[in-house]
């Protein structure tokens, strides 16, 4: 589950008024319902959203650009579909999908280690999923079809979350098979919308850019939060991958000396395939919102490699140095040789 705290001034370009009005709304929508029906609750999940965002007021926490677009799909789907789109509909999807959110964050950051005060707010849960389910049965009667994918969406997310803290070692088949089904949620409001809107065939392009994007987020995730997956003994597949190198001396030394650089090569070539992708969905949104990804992407090989380069050439003036006693050997960053 992506959780960047970004500057409080980076914000998605992307995110225009109309939007930004609708996830205002959402957000203060949860905090009244809160307040009037349970306002002890209330006080303390407003307290949390606010902690959440880094700005402090808890709309803002959707826009940071590096976080997962959840609430942008939908708004940009529909953008897609029509050029008149329903916009109590779209704030009602919203308001869910923020619910939906912050149900699986709740869960996520306990089940993690990621977690400040959720343990005293958890039963906020019954809220928070009762809100996101709730919406829907305005627009889809009980046996319309969107409510089997809203089944099998919603309890493959969960599942995988399950599964996630049982994991000692994420290979390739359980980051497809468990880790990026944690974001399979996300298709939720892209289908209504495209229900909602006759979306017919172009739907399905939309749910694989979705499932694309939440195998880049999810990579990206693992490598931001690399160094506190350690420390806490959490397994993902980017330190699963630092493990699996023969003669590995540590875990940092690998991240520093080649690990970084390779895992970033490898989202290049993740943005590579949702360029193609984006081809299909009609949408300028998508186009520019990858363009920033793109960007922050490159900026952050430039100035991170930059950062452990200098690293690399400090050690490499250490080692030249010649020791006079053992107490003063530096430590070695190069991986041990074969021999």
């Amino acid at each position: 589950m992506s959780r960047h705290a970004d500057s409080p001034t980076e914000v998605l370009p992307s995110a225009d008024d109309e939007l930004r009005k609708l996830i205002d709304h959402a957000c203060a929508r949860i905090e009244d319902e809160l307040n009037r029906r349970a306002p002890f609750l209330g006080q303390k999940i407003s307290e949390w959203m606010a902690h959440l965002s880094p700005t402090g007021k808890a709309p803002e926490y959707f826009f940071q650009p590096r976080s997962f677009p959840l609430v942008h799909l939908p708004w940009w789907a529909a953008k897609s579909f029509t050029a008149e789109p329903d916009l109590k509909f779209l704030g009602d999807v919203i308001y869910s999908t923020i619910n939906g959110y912050y149900y699986i964050r709740l869960l996520d950051n306990l089940m993690d280690d990621h977690g400040t005060i959720e343990a005293d707010i958890l039963p906020g849960t019954a809220f928070f999923h009762t809100e996101f389910q709730a919406v829907y049965h305005e627009y889809f009667e009980a046996t319309h079809p969107f409510w089997e994918m809203f089944r099998s969406a919603w309890f493959s997310a969960s599942d995988a979350v399950t599964r996630e803290a049982h994991l000692d070692f994420v290979d390739k088949a359980a980051f497809e098979q468990v880790i990026v089904p944690k974001l399979a949620a996300a298709k939720i409001p892209v289908v209504a919308v495209g229900l909602r809107h006759g979306a017919g065939w172009r739907l399905r392009c939309w749910e694989e850019f979705t499932l694309g994007l939440a195998r880049f987020s999810q990579m990206e995730d693992d490598l931001s939060d690399w160094h506190h997956d350690l420390h806490h003994g959490i397994a993902s597949y980017f330190l699963t991958q630092a493990r699996c190198q023969r003669d590995l001396e540590s875990i940092e030394a690998w991240v520093i000396c080649e690990g970084f650089q390779h895992e970033m090569e490898n989202l290049q070539r993740e943005l590579s395939t949702l360029r193609r992708l984006v081809r299909s969905l009609h949408s300028p949104d998508v186009i520019r919102y990858l363009d920033v990804r793109d960007t922050i992407l490159q900026t952050q090989m430039v100035r991170i490699g930059e950062a452990f380069q200098v690293i690399k050439d400090v050690h490499r003036i250490l080692r030249s140095v010649p020791q006079t006693s053992d107490h003063s050997a530096p430590v070695r960053l190069k991986r041990r040789s074969a021999s």
